[in-house]
């Protein structure tokens, strides 16, 4: 019984670090990419066409905007696995290059129809339920991980490679 105690405290150990660097490194794309992108989605935010496409998402039938945030979505979040599967087999620049394009138009195609269409899909009882269960999960890996020594270790790093970036652009 106390081997069984053991490997279970073992098998959670490695899915907490598991979980820890997939949040941390999720995170540092996340921070170290959107303020790159954040004047191009203001720009584009601002153009009439782009207004103009929010505003007919938004006014979709709530499964019609599942569909219209669901086509991007399975075409361009299989491609970051994808990305690391390359890194992971050698091909590293090609991964991280893959990695990186692939963040890039999460953040500009499926993160900008899901802040179209959201208040059709809260229509969607269970997609409602479904998404305020993962945000919680979310919240709460994020919590998690922010609370250890990796994660400060992380924030720091980041801090000094957006420095260094401030540095080279200027």
């Amino acid at each position: 019984m106390a081997d069984q105690g053991a490997i279970t405290r073992a098998i959670r150990a490695v899915g907490r670090a598991v979980v820890t660097v997939a949040v941390v490194i999720y995170t540092l794309l996340d921070e170290l990419l959107f303020p790159l992108f954040r004047p191009l989605i203001a720009w584009l935010s601002a153009l009439r066409l782009f207004q103009r496409l929010g505003e007919w998402l938004g006014r979709l039938p709530p499964y019609a905007a599942l569909v219209a945030l669901g086509v991007p979505f399975v075409v361009i979040e299989p491609m970051k696995v994808v990305a690391i599967w390359w890194a992971g087999t050698g091909h590293v620049i090609t991964g991280t290059i893959g990695l990186l394009l692939a963040h890039a138009l999460s953040l500009l195609v499926v993160e900008r129809i899901f802040h179209a269409v959201y208040v059709p899909l809260m229509q969607i009882g269970w997609l409602a339920r479904l998404l305020g269960w993962m945000f919680g999960l979310r919240d709460r890996a994020i919590a998690w991980a922010k609370s250890t020594a990796a994660w400060q270790t992380a924030v720091g790093w980041v801090r000094g490679v957006r420095e260094w970036v401030r540095g080279v652009l200027r």
